[in-house]
Parts: structure tokens; C-alpha cells; sequence
């Protein structure tokens, strides 16, 4: 039995071109995704480890960075919700 630890951030933590890029990777074959990604009704769960090269570059920095923020925390897991809170640290867009 397997057992893993998740962080809930607001869907805010990315930029609108971030989230529709995490909505189409999401629809791809999971071989064809830069990273690991689900989409949610309410935004997207989002696998934390690193990611490798050449596929890092294809992950706009916002998200990595919420990535690593995960990951320091000890969560192998994202969950970008739109009705949860922001945290300071990271940033924020309006959208």
C-alpha cells in the first residue's frame, strides 16, 4: 500500500496561458505530457517531482515553482483548486 501527501493551492498561482495549457495537457495521451496532470472540475492535480530535461523547458516557471514549493513541503502532489486560498511566496495572477 502506497500512501502520499498533497498540497491544495488556488488556481491563481498560475497565469491564464499556464492554465490552458495545463487543460490541454491533460486531454493528451499521458506519454505525449511534459508532467504528470489531471484535470479536476475545479482546476487540475498536478504530480511534484522534478521534471526532466528537455521537458522542464516546456513547463512555464510558475508552475515550477509551485512545483518546488510542493516539493519542500514534502507533498508528491498539487492540487490547483479555484476556491482555495493563495500563499505568500508565490505568485499570484488575476484571471
Amino acid at each position: 500500500m502506497e500512501f502520499g501527501r498533497y498540497l491544495v493551492l488556488s488556481t491563481s498561482h498560475v497565469c491564464l496561458s499556464t492554465a490552458e495549457r495545463l487543460d490541454a495537457w491533460a486531454a493528451l495521451d499521458r506519454s505525449l505530457r511534459p508532467l504528470a496532470v489531471a484535470s479536476t472540475h475545479e482546476g487540475w492535480f498536478v504530480a511534484s517531482r522534478e521534471i526532466p530535461e528537455p521537458y522542464r523547458r516546456k513547463v512555464p516557471l510558475e508552475l515550477l515553482a509551485a512545483m518546488r514549493f510542493a516539493r519542500d513541503l514534502g507533498c508528491d502532489h498539487l492540487l490547483f483548486d479555484c476556491d482555495s486560498d493563495t500563499v505568500d511566496g508565490l505568485p499570484v495572477f488575476p484571471w
